[in-house]
């Protein structure tokens, strides 16, 4: 027993001088400034490696990456200066344009380098201390811009209208979607309606096809911006302009827009339909946006833990048939000031 204890012994003071060897050495590396885990500029440089990396290389799930990717940029682009942020983001960007060429396998790069654009385009704004409207709309139209292109350029190289190449694609995702539901325990007269009402589906999305271009481009820098503030206050980073959102409103002369193009819905020429289609969509969304405002409003007042704030805009997001009430709220809050009636004369920081 005392033979044990004693090699237990020597095998802890071994143990100890190896951990003492490891801090040395470590000492010496931060005392030659080479960096190791817990020098912040390496720490972002792996996080975005990750994002990036992931959204280039993990099917389905890479796509949240991809989300969520102006989020870091955007976060760090403030809390470490845009230079590093920027030489953060190029590093595993080049790393991602060498394997896909040497391994021939096919990245999203441009979507990546889009939204790290993207990112980057909202720290800047941001830090100028530009209002909410410009912080999420300069951005936005990059996203826009970048889709436009794409598709006018691959209708310039294929000598094929680009608004065609719409049409394909989304006949595309829309047969992709009923392949998907034909795989589900469905009946089988509900795949057979879904099959035959193709046509109508693809004449529908088509043609709300840029209302839904410029909704779902200002919705993802919208989300990222609203995250990234939070997580920018933890720390202890604050810009006013971007404080209050639920006291946000849309502008005034909105509802006059969202009057006519409903109005000219009736209007018979088909040119004429499309375009208010189009206007009338985003101004249901914009109003959708003052509807969360006075959510957020009402959750905040109530004291609705946090948790039970995000699964409520995450049933919206899931359950589009709850975008109704939301809708209505945010339209009728022009004569109704509902937040007029909920206020109690609280301080709201959000």
């Amino acid at each position: 027993m005392v033979g044990i204890k004693q090699k237990q012994a020597v095998a802890n003071i071994e143990n100890l001088n190896k951990g003492n060897l490891i801090l040395g050495r470590l000492s010496a590396l931060k005392t030659f400034g080479i960096p190791f885990t817990d020098n912040p500029f390496l720490r972002m440089l792996l996080i975005l490696s990750f994002f990036v990396l992931s959204a280039a290389f993990i099917p389905f799930v890479g796509f949240i990456f991809l989300f969520f990717l102006p989020l870091i940029i955007f976060f760090y682009g403030i809390v470490a200066g845009p230079v590093k942020t920027a030489a953060a983001f190029v590093i595993p960007l080049l790393l991602i344009l060498l394997f896909s060429q040497l391994l021939q396998f096919y990245t999203p790069y441009p979507v990546i380098v889009i939204l790290g654009i993207v990112g980057m385009t909202m720290s800047a704004v941001a830090s100028n201390d530009k209002s909410i409207e410009k912080t999420v709309v300069y951005p936005a139209l990059i996203i826009i811009g970048a889709i436009s292109t794409f598709f006018i350029y691959s209708g310039f190289l294929l000598s094929v209208h680009p608004w065609k190449l719409v049409q394909q694609f989304v006949e595309k995702i829309i047969e992709l979607n009923i392949n998907f539901y034909a795989q589900l325990p469905l009946d089988k007269e509900e795949i057979s309606s879904m099959k035959n009402s193709k046509p109508v589906l693809v004449s529908f999305f088509t043609g709300i096809f840029p209302a839904l271009i410029i909704i779902k481009s200002v919705f993802i820098v919208w989300i990222n911006v609203l995250i990234g503030r939070e997580n920018l206050r933890k720390k202890a980073i604050t810009f006013p302009r971007l404080e209050g959102l639920s006291q946000w409103r849309a502008p005034e002369f909105l509802i006059w827009i969202f009057i006519l193009s409903g109005g000219l819905l009736l209007y018979p020429i088909e040119q004429a339909r499309f375009l208010s289609m189009n206007i009338f969509i985003f101004a249901c969304f914009i109003y959708l946006l003052q509807g969360l405002a006075i959510l957020s409003f009402l959750f905040q007042k109530k004291n609705v833990p946090t948790f039970f704030r995000y699964i409520f805009y995450f049933l919206i997001a899931v359950q589009q048939f709850l975008m109704i009430p939301v809708i209505i709220v945010g339209l009728f809050d022009i004569w109704v000031d509902f937040r007029k009636y909920i206020n109690k004369n609280q301080p709201v920081n959000e």
